[in-house]
């Protein structure tokens, strides 16, 4: 029926959940396949919280400031060519091993609030728990071969149930040589860091106490 498709539509749909929670209008998914479509704060943990079996990647960028997130062509490019031709990409997508979200941070102030996010971060969920926060993939880089090789690793610490605090915050740059040895153990799972500054550059994990929250998680 149109009640159940609508319904359905708000889970998948993050434009659809936005207009429903502002509004309480039904709608259909109506986003363009060749446009990655944005999360705003509204309805962020709402869509998040509601996706299942697939892994939620959501790219932090600013609308003010492009230039720093230079990943934003791959994943345009990554989100056309997975969503080529469909007629609502938000609902078919659901079968999809992930799905690529746009954060403006310029005009949301949520994930800046709760992890001190910046444009060019990428956080990574499964069953609205964060795998994966970062500025790199891979420990390395932020090629198209990065991301797909960071989006495996994401898949099988979500198998394993290891994810990172529901309060993970980025804190100051921390040299490789200031983390004991049971960090460093989570960054290289985490991260692959072995060496250097602990990517990226950017990190809370320099305790025994912070790998023991993960732990628990």
């Amino acid at each position: 029926s149109s009640g159940i498709n609508a319904e359905y539509g708000r889970f998948t749909c993050p434009v659809v959940l936005r207009v429903f929670i502002a509004a309480g209008e039904e709608m259909m998914c109506k986003c363009d396949w060749r446009v990655t479509p944005q999360l705003t704060d509204s309805e962020f943990d709402k869509f998040i919280g509601e996706q299942d079996g697939q892994l939620v990647v959501v790219s932090v960028y600013s609308s003010g400031f492009p230039q720093a997130t230079p990943c934003d062509t791959m994943i345009e490019e990554l989100y056309y060519g997975i969503n080529y031709s469909r007629s609502q990409p938000c609902v078919q997508a659901v079968q999809d091993k992930y799905r690529l979200l746009r954060y403006d941070i310029s005009s949301n102030s949520l994930l800046k609030n709760r992890h001190n996010a910046v444009p060019g971060m990428f956080f990574i969920y499964s069953r609205a728990r964060l795998v994966f926060a970062d500025l790199v993939f891979n420990g390395y880089g932020n090629a198209k071969k990065d991301f797909l090789k960071q989006m495996y690793k994401c898949s099988k610490l979500a198998e394993e149930e290891k994810f990172l605090p529901p309060d993970f915050k980025f804190k100051g740059m921390r040299s490789w040589s200031e983390a004991d040895d049971s960090v460093r153990q989570i960054l290289t799972l985490q991260f692959g860091q072995t060496s250097g500054w602990i990517a990226p550059k950017l990190t809370p994990l320099t305790r025994k106490e912070d790998i023991e929250k993960i732990r628990c998680y």
